[in-house]
């Protein structure tokens, strides 16, 4: 296939170049009565879409774009965040990330630099009901305040984590402008296959053994998941709840 004749319309976003696209299709099929083969909209905000619909539940956004908030452009603030903590230099090392609310899957530094200071943030909010440091009298410390009780708040940071970095491959790969499409279907069957894997029994996995089938699968079907006890959350909060769960913090469900 001669290279030259070739055309792509690539869509940043899943709103635009619609009308674009009909255009040339008109054209297309006016021309040499053929069309060009439709994919639909930016794949990757999809993947962002869909990743944000899952853990939204959570409301993790709230508490990791509160960290972030708490202590940016608050010279004061963050001084005594590292009183209270006990660290003697003021390096943005020691300071949660900013939150992109648009590209979910992108947030794994964020996600990584939360559980570093999970412990240190809750440590200044704690002084700050003691009294110990000024009172921000903000929103962003009125959700950690209410994030602290979460018994089960790093294990979901670890799970976000551990679900994003499954994806992110899949992502980097396709943001390219090589000619990758013929190699989407194989990839997205073993991306879901993947994600279903850690939660759905193994022989609904076999039943379902092509693209077309896996996303017919009625993931709302309790009768087709795992026990809890074998239910994958990643290395990291399986090792979280255990803890937990061998501490009478939580029960094994």
């Amino acid at each position: 296939m001669d290279l030259r004749n070739l055309l792509s319309i690539s869509m940043d976003g899943p709103n635009v170049n619609w009308k674009f696209l009909e255009m040339m299709q008109d054209q297309q099929k006016d021309q040499f009565s053929k069309q060009l083969l439709v994919v639909g909209s930016c794949g990757l905000h999809t993947m962002h879409n869909a990743f944000k619909a899952c853990f939204s539940a959570w409301s993790l956004e709230k508490v990791l774009s509160s960290m972030y908030r708490l202590f940016k452009d608050a010279p004061a603030r963050r001084e005594d965040y590292m009183t209270v903590n006990g660290l003697t230099t003021g390096a943005d090392s020691n300071f949660p990330f900013k939150f992109c609310g648009h590209r979910w899957l992108e947030n794994e530094p964020v996600l990584t630099r939360a559980l570093e200071v999970w412990d240190r943030v809750i440590k200044y909010v704690e002084a700050v009901v003691a009294k110990k440091v000024s009172h921000p009298n903000n929103t962003s410390f009125d959700v950690l305040l209410n994030a602290r009780k979460d018994k089960l708040i790093k294990a979901k940071f670890q799970f976000f984590l551990a679900v994003s970095m499954a994806v992110t491959p899949f992502l980097t790969k396709y943001q390219s402008d090589q000619p990758l499409l013929p190699f989407l279907v194989i990839d997205l069957k073993k991306l879901l296959k993947g994600l279903l894997r850690r939660f759905i029994k193994k022989e609904q996995l076999a039943i379902h053994d092509s693209a077309e089938k896996l996303v017919k699968i009625k993931v709302l079907d309790k009768d087709i998941h795992l026990h809890h006890s074998h239910v994958d959350v990643g290395f990291a909060a399986d090792a979280t709840l255990k803890v937990l769960s061998r501490n009478d913090t939580i029960s094994s469900r």
